[in-house]
């Protein structure tokens, strides 16, 4: 008998993602073809029952003669996917001359509160069998020097900390290490819920499920109190909570409300260094802004006075209580570095630079080190030598260090970022939209071509770091069902923008390293054509698609004008000596995220134009996660409200603004690109989506002998 079908089951130790078609065995996702998923239903519809062959046949296929052999393929093909053994079967079981019984446990994926795992200082030695049989596999199927580097004497894996539906992120421990503060949401959940973890005792504690959003905790420098944004689609706050009791009791304390947020951008970290000093940041047109609050918590926690610190800082990543570092990142030339230095009244003073990437950077318990992660967890010295700690499931999306005991804790996992087709010709524009992409990748960067027939865009392995993986490019004709392969970049190359011609026969790939490559649709023939500039800028096809324009500097850091010509196949000066730069520059429907003033251009016009219904604050954080997509009669873009996203349309003839139709959440900032392309028509839009983001607590533990 048919039964309701959960979005998650747990079937032994294997989750099962009914909605995304895929498996979780031994901390790992893999896809499960539908069919495969059709028996396994039908195994779990009859558990503890032989289902026949002849069952299985009628079932699955019901219109079609199949052979007895195609039943025991597909079980082959079912049991490899979910790691059984049909000599020793823990899933299912083969009834002789009959048919298949499922012999396993099946029940709905539990919640956070009902999945927290205690670790375990010991593991049997089969375990570090298997550990080294499947690293040694990695290291021959990735053949990637990065495996080949021995993991940290320092740190012992421990355990995961959760294992549940949904998200677990904005990790902090405690100063005395006792306790662990986070966020989570849950599947199909919109907010984020407020729980701490006893480290002592391995418990959960909900501290705040209230319909809100509940997000981003800190504990103050004495950890009597404990800050988090509250979020609602309108309004953003910063409240205050005293934990100066017993654990049980946190829930029931009284809050105050700090300051008021800005409820445009999502939560950005803050730091709470010592009692009477409170860090916080804000996004602002220009950048990010830092602020430095002076504290008083007599009778409560209030705000005495507030400094803002001086506008190049960057984003501030972490600051260690004990020595007062700050350590904070940059964006420069693309690239992201990190910096070291103390706030010494007016002026934050710097130290040289040092290893940094995109993903989380915290202050480590051993002295002047620090812990980053991406898809790699590790330790880096003031010498910038790295220790591995832990090659991760995914990507890592916070660390946590326990500053007493020297522990890691850091939340790792995967986020489904799809690729949708919006048809706005349709009659019924709020229907589902169509996916162009599948959830096994990471699809990014649409572009659709100026005739609305062509679709290309960028797929990359979020599990594997970015230096060791090969962005592909796919392209997808509009009427037919599937997408091709067009080219693979070099490795190491990471793509910043793909430009179709607007004859839609050759795309550009501009790259974050400042190259730019050209690859022909038919031929599929990949070229670089622009490398070894300083800088690379404005950068856009002419009208007949034969000639790509471009503004760059060399060693002198004078910029100049230059052309390709697919013709001649070269780059040439366009004018020697000065030129005025401006007379080149094509106008704003041309331009694109190349060019510096881009975003600010389009900002300016929409907020001109639309000042009396949309949020400036909003629409300027909005622009910055999806970059708006311009057509001859106005622009898309998408507005954030809250965690809801809305696409809109300012129309520029017309001078109307009509939001379209939501298109989705996002919950949390995962650090990819996410897409908005059109046609010269605005007839079809292509966007990215992310459906879902999961992941774990995991701890490492600081080994005594390093103490």
């Amino acid at each position: 008998m048919q039964q309701n079908r959960h979005h998650k089951l747990l079937i032994n130790d294997v989750v099962l993602d009914n909605d995304s078609l895929r498996v979780k065995v031994q901390g790992e996702w893999r896809s499960i073809e539908v069919k495969q998923l059709a028996l396994l239903y039908l195994l779990i519809d009859n558990i503890g029952q032989t289902v026949t062959r002849d069952t299985i046949i009628t079932t699955l296929w019901p219109d079609i003669i199949v052979s007895d052999n195609s039943v025991s393929q597909l079980v082959v093909q079912l049991r490899k996917t979910l790691g059984d053994n049909k000599n020793k079967p823990r899933f299912i079981k083969t009834v002789p001359r009959l048919g298949y019984q499922l012999i396993a446990d099946v029940n709905e994926a539990p919640e956070l509160s009902e999945k927290l795992i205690a670790p375990q200082e010991n593991r049997p030695i089969y375990w570090l069998i298997a550990g080294l049989v499947i690293g040694g596999s990695a290291l021959q199927l990735y053949n990637s020097s990065l495996f080949d580097r021995p993991q940290s004497a320092q740190y012992t894996y421990q355990s995961r900390l959760t294992a549940s539906p949904g998200a677990e992120v904005f990790l902090r421990y405690s100063p005395n290490g006792r306790y662990l503060a986070f966020s989570h949401v849950g599947k199909n959940q919109e907010q984020f819920d407020l729980s701490v973890i006893d480290m002592k005792t391995q418990s959960l504690h909900n501290l705040k499920s209230t319909g809100y959003s509940e997000e981003a905790p800190v504990w103050s420098a004495d950890g009597k109190w404990l800050a988090y944004y509250r979020y609602d689609p309108f309004s953003c706050s910063v409240r205050v909570l005293s934990v100066d009791n017993a654990i049980e009791m946190w829930r029931l304390s009284p809050e105050t409300m700090l300051f008021e947020c800005d409820a445009a951008h999502g939560p950005l970290p803050i730091f709470w260094p010592t009692d009477n000093v409170l860090y916080t940041q804000q996004w602002q047109e220009t950048g990010i802004e830092v602020r430095r609050h002076k504290l008083t918590s007599d009778s409560g926690v209030e705000i005495l006075d507030t400094r803002i610190l001086p506008s190049d800082i960057g984003f501030l990543r972490d600051i260690n209580i004990e020595t007062q570092e700050l350590l904070f990142s940059q964006l420069i030339n693309n690239k992201h570095h990190l910096f070291k230095g103390r706030d010494k009244g007016n002026v934050v003073a710097k130290s040289s630079l040092i290893t940094g990437g995109r993903g989380p950077s915290v202050w480590n318990k051993v002295a002047g080190s620090y812990v980053v992660g991406d898809n790699v967890l590790k330790s880096v010295n003031q010498q910038g030598d790295e220790d591995i700690i832990y090659q991760a499931n995914g990507v890592i999306t916070d660390i946590a260090v326990d500053l007493q005991g020297g522990h890691i804790a850091h939340s790792e996992g995967v986020a489904q970022v799809n690729l949708y087709h919006l048809d706005t010709t349709v009659q019924n524009i709020q229907s589902d939209l169509n996916a162009v992409s599948s959830p096994a990748k990471l699809d990014v960067m649409a572009e659709v071509s100026k005739d609305g027939n062509w679709f290309a865009f960028a797929s990359y392995d979020p599990q594997r770091p970015l230096g060791y993986t090969q962005v592909e490019i796919w392209i997808k004709h509009r009427q037919r069902d599937t997408a091709n392969l067009l080219t693979m970049l070099p490795r190491n190359a990471f793509p910043k923008k793909l430009l179709l011609s607007p004859q839609g026969d050759n795309l550009l790939i501009l790259s974050e390293e400042g190259d730019v490559y050209l690859i022909n649709l038919f031929s599929k023939k990949l070229i670089t054509i622009i490398q070894d500039f300083k800088e690379i800028r404005n950068i856009y096809w002419s009208d007949d698609g034969r000639l790509i324009n471009y503004q760059a500097t060399q060693a002198d850091g004078q910029w100049r004008l230059w052309r390709y010509s697919l013709k001649e196949l070269n780059n040439s000066l366009i004018e020697q000596g000065e030129v005025q730069l401006e007379k080149y520059t094509p106008v704003l429907a041309q331009q694109n995220i190349s060019f510096p003033n881009f975003l600010t251009d389009i900002s300016s016009y929409l907020l001109m134009h639309t000042k009396h219904e949309v949020d400036p604050d909003q629409l300027q954080a909005s622009l910055r996660l999806y970059k708006p997509a311009l057509f001859n009669e106005g622009i898309y873009y998408i507005l954030r409200q809250g965690h809801q996203l809305y696409l809109y349309c300012y129309y520029s003839q017309r001078q109307e603004n009509i939001r379209i139709r939501p298109i989705g959440l996002y919950l949390y900032d995962i650090n990819v690109s996410l897409s908005l392309s059109t046609d010269w028509q605005g007839a079809h839009i292509l966007l990215n989506r992310v459906d879902g983001i999961e992941t774990d607590i995991v701890l490492h533990r600081l080994n005594s002998t390093t103490q």
